[in-house]
């Protein structure tokens, strides 16, 4: 059962994709699901299916990622912030709504809470924060060119056995979320990725002008915020989690 309506806005010339669950029926306000790097919306379909119950729930693909389209004005948190920005507008949300980020979504989270702390309910950030360790960073860039590498599949019996290999720990759903919906078919007939390569420079360099902006939003926070913190992720430290 599907669940979701599939629906397009568009941001000054990029069209962003979107799901939509339980967009009229939901009892106790709206939630919007946030992705991380290199993934799409559909990550939270089995998180989604569930707050759907309750909860009318929104999970955007990031430019540059799943259905939405690549950009050409990069990646900096404050154009994908303004993209959620919009979003929210378009989709007629009322009042306040509770924020979800995951990974580099919790970047755009706290870029977006930090801007409109009148709009956010609850705030929940998972295993990311304004900036990230040293070693974090290392071991993203390195999975991300190690992901942004991959040439492509010939079938989805060969991406599942890819991602079951990268990732021992994953659930079948999750697995077949990937091969479904992160990959697309080329002009070759190749199952290649859905995510622009250049989404992968958000892990170097070129994110540290984001850093500072970032602290200065974390500090505007007033609603109520939770923090989820990865047990084998470096992503973040103590220091770090002590600091936000």
């Amino acid at each position: 059962m599907r669940g979701f309506e599939d629906g397009f806005i568009e941001v000054n010339g990029t069209r962003i994709h979107y799901l939509d669950w339980n967009p009229t029926g939901a009892s106790k306000g709206t939630v919007v699901l946030i992705h991380g790097l290199n993934v799409q919306a559909h990550t939270w379909d089995p998180i989604a299916r569930e707050l759907a119950a309750e909860y009318r729930v929104i999970a955007p693909d990031l430019r540059g990622h799943g259905d939405s389209d690549w950009s050409r004005n990069g990646y900096r948190v404050r154009t994908l912030m303004n993209d959620l920005n919009v979003l929210v507008d378009e989709l007629g949300v009322v009042g306040k709504f509770h924020l979800v980020g995951h990974s580099a979504g919790v970047r755009v989270a706290i870029a977006y809470a930090g801007e409109h702390p009148d709009r956010v309910q609850t705030l929940a950030l998972s295993d990311a924060g304004p900036e990230t360790t040293r070693a974090g960073a290392e071991v993203m860039r390195d999975f991300i060119q190690r992901t942004v590498s991959i040439r492509g599949f010939r079938s989805p019996a060969e991406a599942r056995e890819y991602y079951r290999n990268e990732h021992p720990e994953w659930v079948e759903e999750f697995i077949d979320l990937h091969v479904e919906s992160q990959l697309r078919r080329n002009w070759a007939g190749k199952l290649v990725l859905k995510a622009d390569p250049d989404v992968q420079w958000i892990t170097g360099s070129a994110s540290l002008p984001d850093i500072p902006c970032l602290w200065e939003m974390s500090a505007r926070l007033t609603m109520p915020t939770l923090l989820i913190i990865g047990r084998p992720s470096n992503v973040l430290d103590e220091d770090l989690v002590a600091r936000m």
